[in-house]
Parts: structure tokens; C-alpha cells; sequence
């Protein structure tokens, strides 16, 4: 058994163990088209569209997925999540700050932001630091206190569950980091562009799993971390998904980030299971403190940002 008490698997016993005889009865979540079973990593069939080669979560995840998964331990408790997701309060706040003046080029003024996904609201608090009046959504109630005491508003909810109309309609909608998370990203993203003014932006962070150095890792890749992962985009299935809801690609770009040791640690001690590369990688990091900030050495980790026609 591994530390949150389930069976503990070698990435290639995996494969063996649910691979046989397993078919996939759910269609691609981008594309509506047929998907085929690639592999099984840590115990979950991943499934790739046979047209647009979007990897998502073969089996459905259940009504209450988001609060099983992202409650405190996802925050606290190390593995796939973060050992502190508190510590990371500068840097996240420096992120919010780069990408205010990245969307610049396309929006001359700042104006009203929604943050999805903004859990204590640290990138939130940039944008506001460069003029943006904003207002976070997050679904575990920790997150949102710990925003709250700062003064930065993040309501304790998802978007469909939460009565955003008197604020809206948003000149910016961010999801940092959330759309491989949501069980069904498609209608996500159309539910937001309704909420988006004509002309407003849509700003999507998230891991490419064509980069060099997802497919260096193959199965032992970080991301690949189901159930808390749901999806694994490209950067064609990423535009797919958001020119499927109405929007148009203005811009994009690989996301030049620093990570605090504490958190590498983290993720590659979840991901050394099934990785030689990671396991490696995780001895060198050991010594290192972790209060310590280093570059982020992989290609993986892109922007993109999508306009809604006036």
C-alpha cells in the first residue's frame, strides 16, 4: 500500500493490470468523436480521441469528485497537490503580476477579472496589484478563508453554483492551472464565454503533453496523475475547445515559471513510482531547501489567451 492507503503499482504492472479486455464507452470530451484506450497509469484507464488526440479520464468521475479531490489534503498533504500550497504566496502573486502585464498587449486598461479555480487567491492578488478588479471562485472553503483574511474576495463554490450575474459581465476570465481539472471542460469554458463582455479575454494556463518534456517522462510525467488530473491537452486540442465555444485564438506561449523546492519535492517524490528520470531527479532536489526557489526546467506549461467577438 502507498502513503494514502491504496495499492501500490510499477507503471508497467499498471498497464498490464488494466489494460486486458478494457474498452471505452465515453466519447472525447472535446471533440464529441470516438476515443480508444491508451494506456493505464497508477490505476486509471486514459483514453486518446481518435481525431483530435485529446487524453482525458476514461471513466466518468462522480457528482461529488470536486470536493473528494481538492479538499485540505490536496492543499496540505503533499503527493500530487502541494505539502503548503500557502508557501507559495510570493510567487503566485509575482504570476499574477506577469500576466496583468502580459494581457496589455491586447487590452490597453484594466478592468473587472474573474479567477477560476483561485484557491487563496495569490494570483488574484497580482492581477489587483496592476489595476484589475477582480473576484475568485474556489470550491474548497480553507482557500477561500485564507483569501478572505487578506481582504481578496474568492467566493467558496464553482461557477455553476454560484450567482456571478450582478458582477459580470467579466472583461477577463482566468483559469490558471484548472481546466485538466474540470470532469468536463468543454462546457465549462461555453458556460464562462457567456459570462465574458463582447470582446473579453479568456486566459487558460495549463500542461502541454506534446512538449518535449511530457513525452521525455512518457507515463511516469507528472501530470499523469489521475484522479486529480482529468484531462491532457495539446495546444490544438486547448484552441479546439475554445473555438468549439464561440471564441478566437489571439496569442499564446510557453510559461517561463520559478517553483518552490518544498513543492518539486512534492510532485516528484509522487511521480518517482514510474519514472527513472523522476526518481532521479527527485535525489538531486532532496538536499536542497525548501524555501528555495529554482527555475522550472521543462517545456510543458503553456499560456493561451482567447477573445470573445464583439
Amino acid at each position: 500500500m502507498n502513503e494514502n492507503g491504496s495499492a501500490s503499482f510499477s507503471v508497467e504492472e499498471d498497464i498490464q493490470a488494466c489494460s486486458r479486455g478494457t474498452s471505452i464507452e465515453r466519447n472525447c470530451p472535446i471533440c464529441k468523436s470516438t476515443a480508444r484506450l491508451w494506456k493505464c497509469v497508477r490505476s486509471f484507464d486514459i483514453a486518446e480521441c481518435g481525431k483530435c488526440s485529446h487524453r482525458f479520464l476514461a471513466k466518468r468521475v462522480s457528482s461529488n469528485h470536486v470536493d473528494s479531490i481538492y479538499g485540505d489534503d490536496y492543499f496540505f498533504g503533499g503527493g500530487a497537490g502541494y505539502s503548503n500550497y500557502l508557501d507559495q504566496s510570493a510567487l503566485l502573486r509575482e504570476r499574477g503580476r506577469e500576466y496583468a502585464r502580459r494581457i496589455k498587449k491586447y487590452r490597453s486598461k484594466p478592468g473587472k477579472l474573474l479567477d477560476v479555480g483561485a484557491a487563496a487567491g495569490f494570483l488574484l492578488e497580482g492581477w489587483i496589484d496592476e489595476g484589475w478588479r477582480g473576484v475568485g471562485v474556489e470550491p474548497n472553503r480553507s482557500m477561500c478563508q485564507h483569501a478572505g483574511k487578506r481582504g481578496i474576495d474568492v467566493r467558496c463554490g464553482t461557477v455553476e453554483t454560484l450567482d456571478l450575474e450582478s458582477d459580470g459581465p467579466w472583461d477577463l476570465i482566468s483559469m490558471v492551472q484548472v481546466i485538466s481539472h474540470l470532469p468536463e471542460p468543454l462546457e465549462s469554458i461555453c458556460n464562462l464565454v457567456r459570462r465574458l463582455a463582447p470582446g473579453g479575454l479568456l486566459l487558460v494556463e495549463t500542461w502541454d503533453r506534446r512538449s518535449w518534456f511530457a513525452r521525455l517522462c512518457g507515463t511516469g510525467w507528472h501530470e499523469y496523475s489521475p484522479p486529480s488530473v482529468l484531462h491532457w491537452f495539446t495546444t490544438q486540442s486547448l484552441q479546439l475547445a475554445a473555438t468549439s465555444c464561440g471564441l478566437r485564438p489571439i496569442a499564446a506561449g510557453r510559461v517561463l515559471r520559478w517553483l518552490q523546492v518544498s513543492h518539486a519535492k512534492s510532485l516528484l517524490k509522487h511521480a518517482s513510482s514510474g519514472s527513472a528520470l523522476m526518481r532521479m531527479a527527485y535525489c538531486c532536489t532532496s538536499p536542497l531547501p525548501g524555501k528555495w526557489s529554482v527555475p522550472y526546467p521543462g517545456d510543458d506549461l503553456i499560456w493561451a489567451i482567447f477573445q470573445k467577438p464583439s
